[in-house]
């Protein structure tokens, strides 16, 4: 089924797709409970209007918002209907495509101003099998049982064996489903990960490159049919003889109230709870006390549709479980923002393979460029004292970055990068990376002094200890050689030139793991192990895809964890009676 290939390339570009539109973080919006069918989409999304703004940052909580949200019951008129209602239109626009492809009719729900959620700005997925890509130079045949194995052992046989065994061979049939809707693909750096492809970007960074299978499979979506509702959130669920049959929801543009009927199944895909702060207490600690800021998760991810789930008897997996990357700068600090984006110049600047200390001014691993760091130093990072670490550089920083290599997501933004205008998205931030950076050191978020016992000092470390521990990493630069952890001569960067810099870090949280318990087919279960009839989760609204108690990189974790749970959740949601 390879239909207009040639036009869906890797998708709508972003500039036909999303014209005049910003994030919900603060920027115009579309009217609340706009219903864009495929005729009205494009012209729809191409229109604004002002709302309430929704700050980036973790909004206050209170311990309400760590309740089970109750059901309500049917209302004696619904407002709208569809066999399939899809809340979340990141990974979950998958799910809705694969059911309108199948021929259930299909609403999606999505609180913000626009499609794509926190998959649109991921690079890369891991693809299982897939058969209708280029083959990865060197990469050894598919073998399901040896996948299977290594996510098991990884996550200390926590994972449910049949639900990933379920997942991993579900994804590389869901790339190649996307390849039939004209998604190209290449390899990245992690060498058997791929991004889509985008023939005018010839370095392949992978910046928010899931974009190109978001938006073919939102263009495919409204092809067949199916309706979106933007800047609305879904309030409650509604259940009727024990069946999920709909959905509450609330416009927060028009502050209107509309029902929304499921003939055959409600399926959630509204991410985890990265910014609610009060859920992270209770079910993820070491993300509270390990995680310094937001990167990944967009501020859309506060919960909800896990209580909700709890609300009905939805049993939780994944207790204690998430994942992100390193360069977590800490802006509690300074009263700073809990989000703070990935691709945003401060944040790229503390991923840097710069000196790293901990409390005791002691080096703790050794610092480099690899994509294999990715995941390895922030669990590094955390496991320090206080939770934390040091990143430690001097005024040659701007110019220094570049001597370390940064690869894929570390690469710093700036103007001329390929397809900037394609995908970077302003009120996320700068797209030169130096501004950013600046800020976060006018802010003092970064710290600054002449003096590196003046940066010790500001930091909270022991000016003496500081400073001996940055003598000695001088002296290591100075030989060209390390001998307490084997640095790379390309790292050898010292901290020689005034004004010094430090910035106090934690890991950069990405999704959180913990979410309802679903079986193989993505049904919720409640706390006895039944299925739920009528609903449905995916990850990362369902938990347990990196088994219990773990932080890192499960196998099928990344972007291809959302879209390929919605796309099995969709598939299988479709095939029931209405």
């Amino acid at each position: 089924m390879k239909e207009n290939k040639k036009e869906n390339k890797s998708g709508l570009s972003r500039r036909d797709f999303l014209k005049n539109v910003e994030l919900a973080v603060g920027g115009a919006v579309l009217g609340s409970a706009s219903l864009l069918s495929s005729g009205a989409a494009s012209k729809a999304i191409a229109s604004t209007a002002s709302s309430k703004p929704v700050t980036g940052d973790c909004q206050p909580v209170d311990q309400d918002d760590v309740k089970p949200i109750p059901p309500v019951g049917p209302p004696a008129v619904w407002d709208e209907q569809a066999d399939i209602v899809v809340v979340g239109l990141g990974g979950g626009v998958v799910g809705a495509a694969k059911a309108a492809q199948m021929g259930s009719s299909v609403i999606a729900v999505e609180k913000m101003s626009l499609v794509g959620g926190t998959t649109w700005h991921a690079g890369v997925l891991l693809t299982f099998g897939a058969k209708k890509i280029p083959k990865a130079p060197g990469a050894p045949a598919f073998d399901l049982e040896k996948a299977l194995r290594k996510a098991v052992v990884e996550s200390r046989f926590t994972l449910n064996e049949a639900l990933t065994r379920a997942t991993i061979i579900k994804c590389g049939e869901m790339v190649d489903w996307l390849t039939d809707l004209g998604v190209e693909w290449s390899t990245n750096l992690f060498g058997t990960a791929y991004s889509p492809e985008f023939k005018d970007d010839p370095k392949h960074l992978g910046h928010a490159a899931m974009r190109g299978a978001i938006n073919a499979a939102y263009a495919y979506m409204n092809k067949k049919g199916g309706k979106t509702i933007l800047n609305t959130k879904v309030v409650a669920l509604v259940i009727d003889k024990g069946r999920i049959v709909g959905v509450k929801a609330t416009g927060l543009l028009k502050d209107n109230t509309i029902f929304i009927k499921a003939n055959k199944a409600v399926i959630l895909s509204a991410g985890g709870f990265s910014h609610n702060k009060n859920m992270l207490k209770k079910y993820v600690p070491s993300a509270y006390n390990g995680v310094g800021s937001v990167s990944m998760a967009l501020p859309s991810n506060t919960g909800e549709c896990i209580r909700m789930g709890q609300g009905v008897g939805a049993d939780l997996a994944g207790y204690d479980t998430f994942t992100g990357f390193d360069g977590g700068i800490d802006f509690s600090e300074v009263n700073g923002p809990w989000f703070r984006y990935l691709y945003s110049g401060d944040i790229q600047l503390a991923r840097g393979a710069w000196l790293h200390l901990n409390k005791s001014c002691e080096r703790f691993m050794n610092i480099s460029s690899s994509p294999m760091q990715f995941f390895a130093r922030p669990a590094a990072i955390m496991a320090q004292p206080g939770n934390r670490a040091y990143v430690i550089f001097d005024k040659n920083y701007e110019e220094n970055i570049w001597k370390l290599k940064p690869v894929g997501c570390k690469v710093p933004v700036t103007p001329d990068l390929p397809l900037m205008n394609d995908w970077f998205i302003p009120r996320l931030g700068s797209a030169d990376w130096k501004i950013r950076a600046k800020e976060a050191i006018a802010m003092g978020a970064i710290k600054s002094s002449d003096t590196l016992e003046g940066l010790a000092v500001k930091l909270g470390l022991e000016p003496a200890r500081f400073k001996a521990a940055v003598m000695k990493w001088n002296s290591y630069c100075k030989a060209g050689t390390d001998p307490e952890f084997g640095e790379l001569p390309q790292y050898l960067i010292p901290v020689q030139d005034p004004p010094f810099y430090g910035t106090k870090i934690g890991c950069s949280m990405g999704s959180t793991s913990c979410g309802l318990r679903v079986n193989q087919n993505m049904q919720v279960l409640d706390v006895n192990q039944n299925i739920i009839p009528g609903l449905y989760a995916t990850y990362f609204t369902a938990g347990g895809g990196a088994g219990e108690i773990g932080f890192g990189n499960p196998v099928v974790w990344c972007a291809g964890g959302s879209m390929t749970t919605a796309y099995m959740a969709g598939e299988h949601a479709a095939k029931q009676a209405g």
